[in-house]
């Protein structure tokens, strides 16, 4: 797999660079999965439309999901707690208090829009292992809703053993999804030590490592001592997992090569 993101105050630099040839390769070549950063829980577990940012109205959505479909990419209904700042209350009155009505929302939204799925991407800052148990409650139900009609769910979680949800929930959470994409962007690497080595997110997935995507910095041309061409090189030729890019903006010109795309589309074929 290999996914990116469309945030909402990104719409126009995105489409931009999701049209954009680089060489005669480009995003359309090698995106398999395209989430939609567009949707909010409200708290009695419904969804809304984020509008603090933009046009993100369903004109816009379809003009994107149009784009994916027409490349053979599954376009996902991203539903974020975000905002000025992650909103963890809200996130949690959302899938704690009203999981079953959250996940029959975001399904039928996903439906309404033809969206091939669901990317869940709450967070929150601080110890919050206590919210475990009725997150990966909210997820089995969410996974059970979609898999029904044949559509995918990924989530998206913390690196490590901190914020949540975080690593120490993946073991839960693998078996339910069909990718997990873990948020260690600039902290973690090829040449990074311990639990921030790409080898070490990849074991920490156990047999479940295919479903795995490593985050990748957009922004930067270089994290953890390497560039982003050989990081991506070492996930085609020696890594199992696929490539989260956050995000589709791509601010580095760094991830705007020939090369880059290239390896990407190799990494999408299986290579």
């Amino acid at each position: 797999m290999v996914m990116t993101w469309v945030p909402p105050y990104g719409v126009a630099q995105s489409r931009a660079r999701m049209e954009e040839s680089f060489g005669g390769v480009g995003m359309k070549d090698a995106i398999t999965h395209l989430g939609l950063q567009f949707f909010m829980p409200t708290p009695e577990g419904g969804v809304r439309r984020v509008t603090e940012m933009g046009d993100v109205g369903d004109g816009t959505v379809a003009m994107l999901r149009d784009w994916g479909h027409a490349h053979g990419i599954r376009v996902l209904l991203c539903v974020y707690n975000g905002g000025k700042t992650w909103d963890w209350a809200l996130a949690r009155s959302a899938f704690a208090g009203h999981p079953k009505e959250f996940a029959a929302s975001l399904v039928a939204e996903a439906e309404r829009l033809g969206f091939e799925g669901v990317d869940v991407d709450l967070e929150g800052i601080g110890e919050l292992d206590g919210d475990r148990a009725a997150y990966q409650f909210f997820i089995r139900e969410l996974s059970g809703l979609l898999h029904a009609k044949e559509k995918q769910l990924t989530v998206d979680t913390f690196a490590y053993v901190w914020n949540g949800p975080n690593q120490s929930s993946w073991g839960g959470l693998l078996p339910l999804v069909d990718g997990l994409n873990t948020m260690g962007y600039e902290e973690t690497g090829v040449m990074g030590k311990g639990w921030r080595g790409y080898v070490a997110q990849e074991a920490a997935a156990g047999a479940h490592v295919a479903k795995l995507l490593l985050g990748m910095p957009a922004e930067l041309a270089s994290w953890q001592g390497t560039e982003v061409l050989d990081q991506l090189r070492w996930s085609r030729d020696h890594g199992k997992a696929g490539v989260a890019i956050w995000d589709a903006q791509l601010a580095s010109p760094a991830w705007r090569t020939r090369e880059v795309w290239t390896v990407l589309r190799e990494i999408r074929g299986g290579k």
